[in-house]
Formats: structure tokens, C-alpha cells, sequence
């Protein structure tokens, strides 16, 4: 089987990696490297677990954060430790990292953009015109593969993000933005701290949004405060509360993976595990029965229901109010730091959040009723 990869990102490298292995003839198309991406870059303890094993003289170029600062965005602050380490790489670094791996095994790399595709298997770039038996379309939120496939993104489904990279050193910080709807984000990255916000798209200007960061960041942060570092800002796809909009992701020789498919969480918007995960389930419904249309079934199952349930929370997390209690709850109780904790490693699923935070109830009071004495 010969099997076009569009986009070499983490859900495009690594399926690259899974289906030639499986004895596909993979060709993974992608000008853009190296390059960096826009984001923070936090790879969760889930999504971690996911990755190629690492060679001894190719090590995963992250580094290990083992606590988070969550700041309510109204006076309140709780530090968490982490049970198990968060990496932060940089995306310049990491999409490099696994596309090696890709290419290790077996792989090819074809660096030309490619500008049409067709659902008969036919991939377009400037120096050549081929056929192939599956399309994967892993080129993100823009995605040319779901644009003339499916249809965009719609724009309801789509977060902003942006701000920049410092030179310096910090700690993991994610401030809320109820306002926004939104948080900001400090993410220390080898080398330098990404610095970002996001809220949905359409909600506030990202001219707006950059400006309240640069505010914040010059107010409580100083030292990351950088008036000439260049500005990004990109878009975060993520599922609808219908499970029918992760149903609809591939075809009888198409499939889409990572922010082609719109597999963000849309609270967090975090993106690499999905990214790895569906690049996974792909290759194992490939694997077995030669063809993708079983793989939106299987998403759906195996990891798109906590998404949608993440979906349909969205407003309810960022109401007026909630961050700071959750805050403020969490700074009292071991118990609801734990669940942040998890959260952030991304071990705590939405679909069974209220029944954990219930379970912990009695356990919350007793430790809230012992601190209610003490400053926070």
C-alpha cells in the first residue's frame, strides 16, 4: 500500500512511523522543516506514553516540569505537584525529533509543499503529480486535505492563540482568564519560556488579546516582558458537542489526524496527545482492515467522547466565578489538588470529572475545615 502523508507535525510523523512499519510505503510531504510552531509545547504524561522510544544518542529534546502554578486571574494562586513529569519542547525541536523517527522507519521524506490532493488518491506538488492508495491529512487547523475532503474548520469550533517566546527562565504558570474565556500561559522550554493566551476565536481581537498579555506579563512577570520579541498567532481546531463532528473524518481513501481533524481538547486546547493518538488508531485500523473507514468509529470510542464531554463543559469552566473557587478549593485541599494534578497530566478524563470531585467530596470538607484557620 502506498500511503501519502500530508504535514509532518506529531500526528503526521508519527502515523508516517506506524504504517511504515506495518509494511506500508509511506511518503511523508512537508517543506516546512525545521520550523517552529506556535505554542506552548507541553507534551502531558498520556501523550508521553504515546512516543517512539527514544535512541540513546536521540533523546526526546524536553525538559521535564514536575509542578504548575495555577493562578485564578483574581488574587488567588495554588502551586501543584505533579505526580509524573510534564516535557516541554520546543515544536521546532520535537516535529524534528519524531520525523527522524518516521524516517527510521522506513519513511521517506519528500520536503515540497504539496498543493492539490483528490479524492482518488492523487497528490499534487510543484515537482511531481502521484497516485496513492491513502491520503493522511496531518497538515493542522488550515488543513488543505480537509478543506477539499470535508470543509473547514467551522469558525465556532476554533481557538486563538498567541503571544511569543522569551529568552529566561520560569515556572510552569497557567493563569485564567474567565473574562476571555480563556487563560494565559507561561511554559519554560529549553532554552527560552513560551509565552502565550488564548480564548475562542471571535471572542475578543487577537490585538486585544496580545496587549492584555503584554499587560499581565509586564505587571507579574518583568523579566519575560519583551516589546521587540516577534508576535504569533495561530488557530486551535477542536470537536463540537455532536459526536457526529469526529465522525466525519475520513473516507474510502482519505483520513485526517491531529488539528486536520479538529481533535484539540476545547478547554484546554491542548492538542499533541490527540495528535498521537489518532495518528495511532489510524495505523491499527489500517493494519487490520487495510482501509480507514472503521478509524472515526474508533476515535470516537477509544479517545473523542471525553472530547466532546469536554466540549459541552467548556462554558460551565469558564464561568464567572468557577476558576477562582476551583482555585481557592485546590490552595486548601490535597484532595482537589490532586485533581488538578491529574488534569494537567492529562489523566483525569471529563466524562468522569464529577463523579472523582463528588468521591472527594467528604475528604475536601474535612481538609477545607482543618486550613480554614490558616492564610492561604
Amino acid at each position: 500500500m502506498r500511503v501519502a502523508v500530508v504535514g509532518a507535525g506529531p500526528a503526521g510523523a508519527l502515523a508516517a512511523a506506524r504504517l511504515a512499519g506495518d509494511g506500508a510505503q509511506v511518503a511523508i510531504f512537508d517543506a516546512s522543516h525545521p520550523r517552529e510552531k506556535p505554542c506552548g509545547g507541553g507534551v502531558t504524561a498520556r501523550a508521553l506514553r504515546l512516543l517512539p522510544a527514544a535512541p540513546v544518542d536521540d533523546p526526546l529534546p524536553a525538559r521535564m516540569v514536575d509542578r504548575c502554578r495555577f493562578d485564578s486571574g483574581a488574587g488567588e494562586a495554588v502551586e501543584v505537584e505533579l505526580a509524573r513529569p510534564v516535557a516541554v519542547a520546543s515544536r521546532r525541536a520535537l516535529d524534528a525529533w519524531l520525523l527522524r523517527r518516521a524516517v527510521a522507519a522506513g519513511a521517506v521524506h519528500v520536503a515540497e509543499r504539496v498543493v492539490c490532493v483528490e479524492p482518488s488518491g492523487r497528490v499534487r506538488t510543484s515537482a511531481r503529480d502521484e497516485r496513492f492508495d491513502l491520503i493522511v491529512g496531518a497538515d493542522g487547523a488550515g488543513s488543505l486535505v480537509r478543506r477539499t475532503m470535508l470543509a473547514p474548520t467551522p469558525p465556532a469550533r476554533l481557538m486563538m492563540a498567541a503571544g511569543w517566546f522569551a529568552p529566561g527562565e520560569s515556572g510552569m504558570v497557567v493563569r485564567f482568564a474567565p473574562d476571555l474565556e480563556g487563560y494565559l500561559w507561561l511554559f519554560p522550554r529549553p532554552g527560552h519560556v513560551g509565552v502565550g493566551i488564548c480564548a475562542p476565536l471571535g471572542r475578543v481581537p487577537t490585538r486585544r488579546m496580545l496587549v492584555r498579555l503584554a499587560s499581565e506579563v509586564a505587571r507579574a512577570f518583568p523579566a519575560l516582558a519583551d516589546d521587540e520579541a516577534p508576535r504569533y498567532a495561530h488557530t486551535i481546531p477542536s470537536p463540537s458537542t455532536d459526536p457526529r463532528s469526529l465522525l466525519e473524518v475520513a473516507g474510502e481513501r482519505w483520513a485526517l489526524i491531529g488539528d486536520a481533524a479538529a481533535l484539540a481538547d476545547p478547554i484546554t486546547g491542548e492538542g499533541i496527545h490527540s495528535a498521537l493518538r489518532s495518528a495511532e488508531v489510524l495505523a491499527d485500523t489500517m493494519r487490520e482492515d487495510g482501509s480507514p473507514r472503521r478509524y472515526p468509529e474508533r476515535a470516537l470510542e477509544t479517545f473523542g467522547r471525553d472530547l466532546v464531554r469536554a466540549a459541552t463543559l467548556r462554558a460551565r469552566f469558564y464561568a464567572p466565578g468557577f476558576a477562582r473557587r476551583m482555585v481557592r478549593f485546590a490552595a486548601r485541599s490535597r484532595a482537589v489538588r490532586a485533581v488538578l494534578a491529574d488534569l494537567v497530566l492529562g489523566e483525569q478524563g471529563y466524562g468522569d470529572l464529577r463523579r472523582r470531585l463528588l468521591g472527594a467530596a467528604p475528604r475536601f470538607a474535612v481538609e477545607y475545615a482543618l486550613s480554614a484557620g490558616r492564610p492561604l
